[in-house]
């Protein structure tokens, strides 16, 4: 990653955090109306902070929505927001306090090595795969359009904006950013804030518990190291060589602190927020704390809606353990529901409009036996094994969040046998979905098991505490250290998918120059060999239409257009040559712009439209 790269991406995390911190002081004054509770401490503000920005990228993306797309499609609007926060944020905020920088020092050194420096040193962690389409959809708000709907024409919206939303509202925040900038930002956010979703969650049941739980969630892999001595992760789950660890989508979290960041690891995030409001209003009878817990239920939803389903129902379970069930149920619901049917609304009335959804997944990822899933946790089982039975106690609310995801868990392999589409949405069951919120609280309770361990060792020996605890999480982190430096390997060498470091894609490289003249109310016809390779980088990086495409892995629907009759639709205009484009670009020969070893040019039509050469 080049210097001024990573300065922009400095300055993105540097301003998410800050503008998250004032908005979390602001929404904790208003919800308990006098100082938070002690539980609420600087952990838990710190996840608030996070939860806080994607609430204001929500609020920001409403009224982008109402503006018909100037709030993310005029540069300047963003950073006033971000500017007025920042004044409240110097007169009224309070400053985080108590800090024990040492500690943080040394434990974000161990997760950068592990997590961060592989990017700096690969250029950028996008990756082939969902990545692409969520760039698209970026780039469609950040060019003036109210609402992200795809590469095909006439398409609507079906995906949760919420990560899109967050990514238009980052990449706004520094001019020059784009939203390749703001997915590696975010990336570096969540190596830190995914440990720390565990923290609080541990600290629900033992306080000083949140720095055994942060690092059993971001350095405890499984025991593939055993059979590998050289750096080894697999790339495609299906295909991995010990079982389910070292592999990405591994039922083993850890993994999923490396790139590429996805919105399944921000809604985690987002749902340990939720976790520990819910548990937090259990014990409080403020409604502030209920309404809370809903908000940031809703704000899981809006990001992915299989986590949502995860939340509801560590909502249900909460509102049984709660003094009042009804009220505590009926607040907490409303308030989620409220939120996600932001997105929600509008896409269940196409829904019914346009003949409900098609599948867009011809083969579901891999859903692992229960031993194999498990084996992939290497030294956290037995961890999480220890600290629910500690966690134990007729108030313990932890043990009843695992009881409602073992549920899950269990529905998830029930449809998986019965071969449930669910009406095209499979993936709400999917394991895959369920096993990043199991890893989560196992953590959590390892964390808790940690803390035990050093707390009785420590009355012996303060040094054989330190170093059983370093010994533990040091042979549970082998795995994770080789899967590193493999993926360091994959990114500087743009293998496996990580190609948006190559050299045709430099700044002032063809694709670049061209995607920078293009606006989603572009539709753009690529012709000439690889063709349709070249078109759907442009939708990536300008938010522009497709007028054709051949994926040659589908039959049919091609650009996975959601609801049924609209696929058929793009399928018959496909079939006869697709959308009548505003920009036509040819392959030529030298000299022209260079991409993919080939030569391309911008052409003209006569017809008005947006096109030079």
């Amino acid at each position: 990653m080049s210097g001024p790269d990573l300065l922009r991406v400095l300055a993105l995390a540097v301003l998410v955090v800050v503008l998250g911190w004032v908005c979390c002081e602001g929404f904790l004054r208003a919800i308990f109306r006098s100082d938070p509770p002690q539980e609420i401490g600087l952990p838990e503000r710190a996840l608030g902070a996070i939860g806080s920005f994607v609430a204001l990228a929500v609020v920001l993306m409403i009224t982008n929505l109402l503006t018909g797309g100037v709030v993310f499609g005029v540069a300047a609007v963003v950073p006033l927001v971000g500017t007025g926060v920042l004044v409240y944020g110097m007169l009224r905020a309070r400053r985080p306090v108590g800090v024990p920088w040492l500690r943080l020092g040394l434990f974000a050194a161990v997760l950068t090595l592990a997590f961060i420096v592989p990017v700096l040193r690969g250029g950028t962690g996008a990756r082939t795969g969902d990545t692409p389409w969520h760039l698209g959809w970026t780039e469609q708000l950040l060019g003036g359009q109210a609402i992200p709907t795809g590469p095909a024409p006439e398409a609507r919206n079906a995906y949760p904006w919420g990560w899109h939303a967050v990514l238009a509202t980052t990449a706004r925040l520094v001019p020059g950013s784009d939203a390749l900038d703001a997915h590696d930002a975010w990336h570096l956010l969540l190596v830190f804030a995914l440990p720390l979703g565990a923290a609080c969650i541990a600290r629900r049941v033992r306080p000083e518990a949140g720095w055994g739980a942060a690092a059993a969630m971001g350095l405890i892999g499984g025991f593939g190291w055993v059979a590998t001595r050289e750096p080894y992760l697999s790339t495609v789950p299906g295909r991995a060589r010990y079982g389910a660890d070292l592999t990405v989508a591994s039922p083993n979290g850890a993994y999923a602190l490396l790139p590429p960041a996805l919105p399944r690891e921000l809604a985690l995030v987002l749902l340990a927020l939720a976790g520990m409001l819910l548990m937090t209003a259990v014990r409080r009878p403020d409604i502030g704390a209920r309404i809370a817990a809903g908000t940031a239920l809703g704000l899981t939803g809006l990001v992915s809606a299989p986590l949502f389903l995860g939340g509801a129902l560590w909502a249900a379970v909460c509102a049984l353990r709660a003094p009042n069930r009804l009220r505590f149920a009926v607040t907490v619901f409303l308030t989620a529901l409220f939120v996600i049917a932001l997105w929600a609304a509008p896409v269940a009335a196409d829904f019914f409009r346009y003949g409900g959804f098609i599948a867009l997944t011809p083969k579901l990822g891999v859903e692992w036996a229960l031993g194999t899933a498990l084996g992939s946790w290497g030294l956290l089982l037995p961890l999480a094994a220890a600290g629910l039975y500690l966690s134990s106690g007729p108030r313990a609310l932890v043990p009843w969040l695992c009881a409602a995801t073992g549920v899950l868990l269990l529905a998830a392999a029930v449809r998986d046998v019965l071969g449930l589409e669910l009406a095209g949405n499979s993936t709400l069951l999917h394991q895959g979905r369920v096993w990043p919120v199991a890893h989560l609280l196992a953590a959590a309770l390892a964390g808790v098991a940690l803390t035990e361990l050093a707390t009785r060792l420590a009355s012996r020996s303060g040094a054989a505490a330190l170093a059983a605890c370093a010994l533990l999480v040091g042979v549970g982190s082998l795995s994770v250290w080789l899967a590193s430096a493999r993926m360091t390997e994959l990114l500087e060498d743009n293998l496996q998918g990580f190609t948006y470091d190559r050299p045709d894609l430099a700044p002032d490289g063809f694709a670049r120059s061209v995607a920078a003249t293009l606006s989603p109310g572009d539709v753009v016809s690529v012709r000439g060999d690889g063709g349709d390779r070249l078109a759907f980088l442009l939708w990536q990086l300008s938010g522009a239409t497709l007028a054709a495409f051949d994926d040659p892995e589908r039959s049919s629907n091609d650009l996975r257009v959601r609801f049924a009759e609209l696929a058929e639709r793009w399928d018959r205009r496909n079939s006869r040559g697709g959308f009548r484009p505003t920009v036509v670009i040819r392959q030529v020969d030298p000299p022209a712009g260079e991409y993919g070893n080939l030569y391309w040019s911008m052409t003209p039509l006569r017809r008005p439209g947006r096109a030079a050469r």
